[in-house]
């Protein structure tokens, strides 16, 4: 059997890396009262401007009830409002508010600082091939996570 199983390899090294950063990052949201999910919404929201929990729901490939709980959630802690749409009356469009846009330098700094350890860690330089960068992450993360 080959060892190249392209592209399974590619969705092998995503589902790693995520699930890395997500183990690291979550300690820091949840000093903010986040969860990743939460921190992708508010980032989303303040790269693409107001948005449906439906279109949400598809852009971060999350299903609508986990969209729905963490929506509610974001707007208990203040971070984001919802409307009633003018086009559809069983559409409700998010908004970011003032305190959701307050924690973005935060949230963005975190991610920033998560990615360019593993840049430096491993001596990648930004330009290299995508797969070969996919390939020295998911090495370190394996490695990471054995020892832990």
């Amino acid at each position: 059997m080959p060892e190249n199983t392209f592209p399974g390899d590619f969705a092998q090294s995503f589902s790693i890396i995520h699930r890395a950063f997500q183990r690291d990052v979550l300690p820091q949201y949840k000093e903010m009262g986040l969860n990743a999910t939460s921190a992708y919404i508010l980032l989303l929201l303040h790269q693409q401007g107001d948005s449906s929990q439906n279109e949400l729901a598809r852009t971060l490939v999350i299903n609508k009830g986990q969209i729905a709980r963490e929506v509610r959630r974001l707007h208990t802690d203040g971070y984001v409002s919802q409307t009633q749409s003018t086009d559809n009356r069983t559409t409700n469009i998010i908004h970011i508010t003032d305190d959701g846009q307050a924690i973005i330098p935060q949230i963005i700094s975190i991610r920033n600082r998560w990615w360019q350890e593993r840049l430096d860690n491993n001596q990648i330089d930004p330009n290299n091939s995508f797969k070969d960068t996919l390939n020295v992450l998911m090495t370190e993360l394996k490695k990471q996570h054995q020892q832990s």
